[in-house]
């Protein structure tokens, strides 16, 4: 079953998909675009999410933990603050100070020899002690000053005294993100430097140094590298009151400017209270500038890339053994992620993370969703096989015997009784079909052949029937068929002849011509009889399967290609047929029970004797069966033995006797002494055998009984033999070897009886009654027999005449036979119970 997937893909790309020279190559593109759909869900999620700036909170965080993660690095001790903090102001006085400070501030640095002042103050006001902080900056020649711009975009330059004689002026402009925690900074805004880089280029030309600066017209992205705390920084009131040693700012690049709280603050990923001011700021793009450790970043489209093969990975490598395989490798992929992240941030590299991890998140969810869905489809397409299975052959792809009996329920019991009163008459018919001599196909063509025949036959039979009939195959070799709603029962018959007609035709199977014949059974019955509304007669789907199984029973009596129309009295006999079965069970459990018991046996033996024509003693005896029914009395062997032929059950009824036969025999040639020399003839059924133990068994009674092998003698007849003649004559020379005398039973009725009498291993023949009784009925019987008797004595087979009923046929035979033969029938003796025979042995 395809998926509506490979529907959809076949539909939109049919030329690409059919150009393939097999299925295959289709199978595994739709399989690749299949697995790749996470991937494409994740970028039809993660697109509207990176527009609207929502993963610009996870690239924050990131930023800030990896910082805090990564703690305090060194600080480069070229760089110190003169900080106007808290305590600054406490002893000077409220913040803006007059320039006199300033002047004086610059006349103790003047002192110490430090390389560059930079002041992070805006002065673009005039005040009276300009001329004397101009004088001083002038004088000091190694002096930064600070600019910005107003809400108008105005400049705010230092007022032109002062700002004529700094060394370099830098914009202190602040770029804050939107949770408030500065992270960049514009190197040159309107050709003007940020403060520090305008600090450095004044460092770099008093010191004569050349510091590599990168291209001014890109933002820097600052790495914080120090708590503001731990800053090397001076309070500006201790420098004025000269407690600072003039050491501490030799060859230092000295920054001044406001830290005081609620003056100039801003939070950084290390500092958010107390809060770190510009001058930090400052200080830090500074200290990057010099250690060059400012963060290098990675292009997006570099993450894109990188995001897209780990997502390609998770969605079409990564194997997907359960549900949560996919969402495992997406965590585990996005946890190493963030490891290399963070490993690469402590290496000054600044590496997105909320794209990647979020596209290895969002296709491990789609996988599980995927796989969520693949395995309810699969429960899906396993519950509809299995339903399918339920009630389909799984060989033809018919309807099974679940189905049938479901809607033979269902006609017979209606949820919707109001649904049948609109029909005044039902009529239903179920076909029972049996295909004849099936086994003979399957052992002779094989299995294969055999099973492409019933998926021919069920084809003929689907294309025969009407489009409100159901066909099944019932297993093996029979195919039922439910027609409804048939006007009359003329309609069903004419619909059976028709597919009598048409398996008339053989069907061609691997270049073998088969011919297939089959026999049908017909059951009729009304639904909502009005005639009869209150039948107290049960009606079931098992009961009327049961008697369309009993029609083509009776079909197959009348011969080949047959149809037959259940009646009543089919139903009787197949009861009193079945009442026989199972007392014959009974019986047959009787005599596995209780062997020794003669007592409680309801089977048994009566003796034949078979005399010499010689001189009319008894040499042998034949072993008959008798059932002493409890209730129906003496049943013949007739009645019987095609019963237990066709149940299995003449293969304990054949050990029963065989063993019995022996054990009595062995007595009465140890009581009597005309006995001693008497021999056992006991028949073999073919389903005996058959029977892979059939010699062990024999020997085993043998033994058991103490009878020497010589006295056995085993009948059969020649169609037993020719069912597996190979097999037949393996056991019989096996026999044979161990003494035991074989005879063909019935010699002449056979089939084959001339052209495989010479392969037969047999000690002698029992000529057919039907050749001793036409002796003297036509000159033709009398040739035949001689024929016959000629035959034997050509091979050296010992004979025995059955059936002898007269006078005349006993003269004949003796002289016909003269010392070689022996005979047996009605004349001589009938088959004699245990009493009988042993008082005609007692004789003298």
């Amino acid at each position: 079953m395809r998926s509506p997937f490979s529907e959809f893909i076949s539909r939109l790309f049919p030329k690409l998909l059919t150009n393939y020279p097999t299925k295959r190559w289709r199978s595994r593109l739709v399989g690749l675009i299949f697995r790749a759909l996470p991937t494409v869900f994740a970028i039809i999620i993660i697109i509207p999410l990176l527009s609207l700036g929502f993963l610009q909170t996870i690239e924050f965080w990131a930023y800030n933990s990896f910082t805090n993660w990564r703690g305090d690095r060194p600080w480069d001790e070229r760089v110190i603050i003169i900080a106007i903090d808290d305590k600054s102001l406490s002893e000077i006085g409220r913040f803006p100070w007059t320039r006199n400070l300033y002047v004086q501030l610059i006349q103790k640095l003047e002192q110490t020899e430090a390389s560059i002042v930079g002041f992070d103050i805006l002065w673009p006001e005039a005040s009276l002690a300009d001329q004397q902080l101009a004088a001083a900056i002038s004088r000091y020649q190694k002096v930064v000053l600070a600019m910005a711009w107003d809400k108008s975009g105005q400049p705010l330059l230092p007022i032109a005294p002062i700002n004529n004689v700094s060394l370099a002026v830098g914009h202190i402009l602040k770029r804050e993100d939107t949770d408030g925690v500065v992270r960049q900074v514009d190197l040159q805004i309107k050709n003007i430097p940020t403060f520090a880089v305008s600090v450095l280029q004044a460092y770099d030309f008093i010191s004569a140094s050349n510091t590599l600066l990168p291209e001014l017209d890109q933002t820097l992205t600052i790495n914080w590298t120090k708590r503001v705390k731990d800053m090397p920084q001076i309070s500006f009131s201790d420098v004025i009151d000269g407690k600072i040693p003039a050491s501490t700012f030799r060859n230092k690049i000295v920054l001044v400017g406001v830290t005081a709280s609620g003056v100039d603050d801003l939070v950084t990923p290390l500092d958010r209270n107390p809060p770190a001011s510009g001058v930090h700021l400052h200080a830090m793009v500074l200290q990057n500038l010099l250690q060059k450790n400012s963060f290098g970043v990675a292009k997006p489209v570099n993450v894109w890339s990188i995001a897209l093969l780990g997502s390609l990975i998770i969605g079409l490598i990564f194997p997907r053994q359960n549900l949560w395989t996919g969402t495992i490798s997406a965590f585990v992929l996005s946890g190493l992620w963030l490891i290399i992240s963070f490993v690469a941030f402590k290496a000054n590299y600044l590496i997105e993370i909320a794209v990647p991890i979020l596209m290895f998140l969002l296709t491990g969810f789609a996988i599980a969703l995927q796989e969520r869905w693949q395995i309810q489809r699969s429960l899906k397409i396993a519950d509809s096989q299995l339903q399918y299975e339920s009630t389909h052959d799984h060989l033809t792809g018919l309807y099974n015997r679940t189905l049938i009996e479901t809607r033979l329920q269902n006609l017979l019991h209606p949820q919707d009784v109001t649904s049948q009163r609109g029909y005044s008459r039902n009529l239903i018919a179920i076909f029972w079909i049996n295909l004849d001599r099936f086994k003979t196909i399957n052992d002779t063509f094989g299995h294969p052949v055999a099973n492409l025949i019933l998926v021919a036959v069920g084809q003929c039979l689907s294309n025969s029937i009407p489009s409100n009939a159901s066909v099944a195959r019932f297993g093996g070799a029979e195919f039922v068929i439910l027609l409804e709603k048939l006007g009359d029962q003329q309609e069903a018959i004419a619909i059976a002849d028709q597919i009598q007609a048409i398996l008339q035709d053989p069907f061609t199977i691997n270049d073998h011509e088969i011919k297939v014949e089959a026999n049908i059974g017909i059951k009729f019955h009304q639904i909502n009889n009005i005639d009869n509304p209150d039948s107290p007669e049960i009606i079931s789907p098992e009961i009327l399967l049961r008697d369309a199984d009993t029609a083509m029973f009776y079909a197959k009596k009348l011969g080949n290609s047959c149809n037959k129309v259940f009646d009543t009295s089919m139903r009787e006999r197949v009861l009193k047929r079945l009442k026989l079965e199972k007392d014959l069970r009974k019986a047959v459990a009787l005599c596995q029970s209780a062997p020794s018991n003669q007592e409680d046996q309801e089977f048994l033996i009566y003796y034949q004797p078979i005399l010499s024509l010689s001189d009319m003693e008894i040499v042998g005896l034949e072993a008959l069966i008798r059932w002493k029914h409890p209730e129906r009395g003496l049943i013949s062997p007739i009645q019987f033995i095609p019963l237990a032929e066709e149940t299995g059950l003449i293969i304990p009824i054949g050990d029963w006797i065989m063993r019995n036969a022996c054990l009595q025999v062995k007595s009465w040639q140890q009581r009597f002494p005309k006995a001693k020399d008497i021999t056992i003839s006991v028949n073999l059924s073919p389903k005996q055998l058959t029977q892979n133990d059939v010699l062990e068994k024999c020997l085993s009674i043998l033994q058991e009984t103490q009878l020497s092998s010589e006295y056995l003698k085993i009948e059969l007849t020649e169609s037993s033999i020719m069912e597996n003649p190979d097999f037949a004559i393996s056991i019989l020379n096996q026999m044979r070897q161990a003494g035991i005398k074989i005879y063909i039973d019935d010699f002449g009725t056979g089939y084959s009886s001339l052209a495989y009498l010479h392969e037969f291993p047999f000690d002698g023949l029992k000529i057919d009654r039907s050749f001793v009784n036409n002796i003297h009925k036509n000159s033709n019987g009398m040739e035949i027999l001689q024929a016959i008797i000629s035959l034997a004595h050509s091979v050296k087979a010992h004979i025995v005449a059955e059936g002898i009923e007269n006078l005349a046929q006993l003269n004949y035979l003796q002289d016909l036979l003269s010392e070689e033969g022996d005979g047996q029938g009605f004349f001589l003796f009938r088959p004699l119970d245990v009493a009988a025979i042993e008082a005609i042995f007692q004789t003298t």
